[in-house]
């Protein structure tokens, strides 16, 4: 029984081993980032809002490193459960992201997020309320500046104790990094060129 279960674990850690081989610390690319999304809004039925599609812009700034900080505005527009007009619901974000280590082999980085903000729902409302929100999500690099971003958040109304939920896809476009100083090594190359 234990050299079956030793077999196990030995098998069971070269498994590991390998899998881990394929994470690396890529520097993500540093730059302001912009992220339009379409996704899924899920709400507490406390508030008697059928769920619906939703839409959201994130603004953003991503370091030289793990950490992100991003704005977020998502609207959705919802018809209450007993029958009605549609009523908007209008959130509004702050959230800092932090990159987990790159599947190098199929370029995915993985990504936990937590952030405050708040909800208006309808015209009637206002933004007294306080919401908290934690999640994450996974990025596919297309190229170094354009990546697919899925994400999912849990929303609380602190004030309130609502919990809703959105599920989003969107294009995440990275812009305006910063210029790396050319050294005297990398021109040298061309300009020793002998004819």
């Amino acid at each position: 029984m234990s050299i079956a279960l030793n077999k196990r674990t030995i098998f069971g850690s070269i498994i590991l081993a390998s899998s881990l081989s394929t994470l690396a610390y890529a520097q993500p690319q540093e730059g302001f980032t912009v992220t339009p999304s379409v996704g899924y809004m899920h709400t507490d039925t406390d508030l008697h809002l059928k769920d619906n599609a939703s839409y959201s812009l994130g603004l953003g700034y991503q370091f030289n490193n793990p950490f992100g900080v991003e704005a977020v505005f998502l609207h959705s527009n919802q018809k209450p459960s007993g029958g009605g007009t549609h009523q908007d619901v209008d959130q509004y974000r702050l959230d800092g992201i932090y990159n987990l280590p790159t599947l190098q082999s199929v370029n995915l980085t993985p990504y936990v997020a937590a952030g405050v903000g708040s909800t208006k729902y309808g015209k009637h409302s206002d933004y007294d309320n306080v919401d908290v929100n934690a999640g994450g999500g996974v990025k596919y690099a297309v190229n170094k500046d354009l990546a697919v971003r899925a994400d999912f958040r849990l929303v609380k109304d602190v004030d309130a104790g609502h919990l809703n939920n959105v599920t989003s896809v969107g294009v995440q476009y990275t812009f305006g990094a910063p210029v790396k100083p050319v050294t005297s090594g990398d021109s040298s190359s061309s300009s020793n060129t002998s004819y």
